[in-house]
């Protein structure tokens, strides 16, 4: 059976729904195949793929040392901070980068975060970038969330292998969420956990 007579049956036994279907599967993974539309339909599933993050119980949340506070940021204007300016501090920290889809594809949600907690709670939006790269990239999405490149690795406890990580900290310097992966930070789950923090 030669290529025109297989593709006559499959048309003839398959209905219009299923042919859909296979077309936007194939074009799908051909979409994440080349180089070009990889970064945007990967960032695209992982919007779709975005849930809430997860909440530490209380009994098994790791307590930050003086050391962990220690650790040292530079903001976009080079001045040099560390997270123990931040102690007492409600802190939402974020490691990602400007190439990682899922990093991208939770940005935005972030960002909504920010507009709404970002004058109750400190946002720290970490990378190893170079300042030029991140600066770039927040203007082009139109992002005003303060962003920070490390100078230091992180402290062992807020070490992953992945990005993006992101960490909740409480005023007592416990990690209450640690999320691997994109999430919906500005879902009603998490934004009323921020509000009975807050409230404490």
């Amino acid at each position: 059976m030669d290529i025109k007579e297989r593709l006559q049956k499959y048309f003839k036994e398959k209905s219009t729904f299923k042919i859909t279907t296979d077309i936007l599967f194939y074009l799908l993974i051909l979409a994440m195949l080349l180089p070009v539309s990889r970064k945007y339909v990967s960032t695209g599933l992982n919007k779709v793929m975005m849930h809430r993050p997860s909440l530490i119980n209380e009994s098994r949340q790791v307590q930050l040392s003086d050391e962990d506070y220690n650790w040292e940021l530079a903001d976009m204007n080079g001045s040099t901070i560390s997270l123990n300016e931040f102690r007492g501090e409600i802190v939402f920290l974020s490691v990602w980068a400007t190439w990682c889809p899922p990093c991208r594809a939770e940005m935005p949600n972030i960002q909504k975060l920010y507009d709404q907690y970002g004058d109750k709670i400190t946002m720290i939006l970490a990378s190893q970038e170079d300042p030029g790269t991140i600066k770039t990239f927040m203007d082009a999405q139109g992002f005003t969330m303060p962003f920070y490149r490390m100078v230091r690795n992180l402290p062992e406890k807020l070490q992953s292998s992945s990005i993006p990580t992101t960490f909740l900290i409480t005023k007592e310097g416990k990690i209450a969420v640690r999320k691997t992966g994109a999430a919906k930070w500005n879902g009603d789950f998490f934004t009323a956990y921020l509000d009975d923090l807050l409230a404490e």
